[in-house]
């Protein structure tokens, strides 16, 4: 939750609520064993998922295997740790992008986590050519310095003095995410916002926006559990799934209608 003041009230006691995250991943792997006999989506896509802040593609895998048995192809961003330049890491995950849409012959649902779905978002903003939408799931779209745990704000500061060297970025960088974080949705690109009010890494309000293609989506997690959350399953279920759907305003608010009374 923000103060009034614009910054947060998220302390280290919320960090620690985090470790229910175990809890919410044995719950997924519980219904694992049902994936493979359950009905593959008719509508199938190519995926490209990109981690958060100090993680790598393996914390995604679960979830990926989740997408693979609903017949969708996945790609990974090839990170082990996000820990690098933002500049850097957007430049490589945009040659990325462009490798897997070149392979499927068809524009990518880009998934990011947290700081991955702040990539996700500015890679639909530069290659619109090549991604059809973006899903972020607890991204602090919104002055991210401001409305992140103070501990994971000083881990990210650390990340960004280990990666000076090499680097040119602005002198706001920790505010810009050395520029690569955009104020305004990606023109014309279908967004969803996957949000938990009881997220203790960032605020909640930081991670929506509006706009005529965005649909925002609350569900009850932690914030690393929110890819393995079981509502969040259901809602990119929906969004990546819908088949024959108009891309136009109308048809984006009677989405998140749905997704909301769900």
């Amino acid at each position: 939750m923000s103060r009034n003041d614009g910054g947060t009230n998220l302390s280290f006691m919320d960090l620690l609520q985090e470790f229910r995250v175990v809890r919410e991943v044995a719950t997924f792997a519980q219904r694992a064993w049902t994936w493979p006999i359950a009905r593959t989506a008719e509508n199938k896509r190519s995926i490209l998922l990109i981690p958060g802040f100090l993680a790598g593609d393996a914390t995604l895998y679960p979830f990926a295997d989740w997408l693979r048995a609903r017949g969708h192809q996945v790609y990974f961003s090839g990170i082990m740790a996000n820990t690098d330049c933002p500049v850097r890491a957007l430049e490589r995950l945009g040659r990325i992008l462009q490798d897997r849409a070149s392979r499927s012959g068809e524009k990518l649902v880009v998934i990011g986590h947290s700081l991955g779905g702040i990539y996700a978002r500015e890679l639909a903003r530069r290659h619109p050519d090549l991604v059809d939408q973006v899903i972020l799931l607890g991204s602090p779209i919104h002055e991210p310095h401001k409305h992140s745990n103070p501990f994971v704000k000083m881990l990210a500061t650390v990340a960004m003095r280990v990666n000076e060297i090499g680097c040119h970025c602005p002198p706001d960088r920790l505010a810009t995410i050395c520029g690569v974080l955009g104020s305004d949705p990606p023109l014309g690109i279908r967004e969803t916002l996957i949000y938990s009010k009881t997220d203790g890494v960032v605020d909640w309000e930081s991670c929506i926006e509006e706009g005529d293609y965005v649909e925002a989506a609350e569900v009850k997690s932690t914030h690393c559990g929110i890819p393995y959350n079981m509502d969040t399953l259901r809602i990119i279920r929906e969004r990546i799934e819908r088949d024959g759907q108009p891309d136009d305003p109308a048809a984006i608010r009677a989405a998140q209608a749905r997704m909301q009374s769900a």
